[in-house]
């Protein structure tokens, strides 16, 4: 319980902290990051990579979209769904205009594309809310990457704006899985968890 109540806390003010950023800040740091993100070799290797939609001022993913189909990688998105147990299925993506808002209003793929497994990713991109600089990743609650992130064979990668990712530990549970590298607008973490 205290575990939870810490999590609850640090959501949060993280959440509050990232929803007083404005729309030009978002768009800055996002693009800092993606550029970043777009040299290292994770990304460089890999030929099908898992992102997200961002939401509610989560650093954007569609400068390294945009990138992925030009260097013909294949990109997928989650849709959140109940029939696989897991809460997300990822589905092919070939241009953003694919995407409607889904479950949370977050922008999700159509259910009738080409869904593919997990565990066939060179890489998966993921959001969160906050971590710490040894991969412990905060979501929003409801496990959602937890649960794919068990089942993936790939590194996980993080997008976060520099104030999300902070030198004391986050609260981690049982069920709770750390990222294996982290991007902001400042630095790349790697080789963390």
């Amino acid at each position: 319980m205290i575990f939870s109540q810490a999590k609850d806390s640090l959501r949060k003010r993280l959440l509050e902290r990232r929803k007083r950023l404005s729309f030009e800040e978002v768009h800055r740091l996002s693009s800092a990051i993606q550029r970043r993100f777009l040299d290292i070799d994770l990304f460089v290797s890999a030929q099908r990579i898992a992102l997200y939609a961002s939401f509610q001022n989560e650093v954007l993913t569609d400068t390294i979209f945009s990138e992925a189909k030009k260097t013909c990688k294949e990109v997928f998105y989650p849709r959140v769904t109940r029939d696989n147990g897991a809460g997300l299925s990822f589905y092919r993506v070939d241009t953003l205009d694919e995407l409607c808002p889904g479950s949370y209003t977050i922008l999700e793929p159509p259910p009738d594309g080409i869904r593919v497994d997990p565990e066939d990713f060179d890489l998966i991109v993921v959001p969160g809310v906050g971590f710490d600089t040894a991969g412990g990743r905060l979501g929003y609650g409801k496990g959602y990457y937890d649960r794919i992130l068990r089942c993936v064979r790939c590194p996980a990668v993080a997008l976060a704006f520099d104030f999300q990712v902070l030198d004391e530990p986050i609260p981690l549970e049982d069920h709770d899985i750390r990222v294996d590298a982290i991007v902001t607008e400042r630095r790349f973490l790697d080789n963390i968890s």
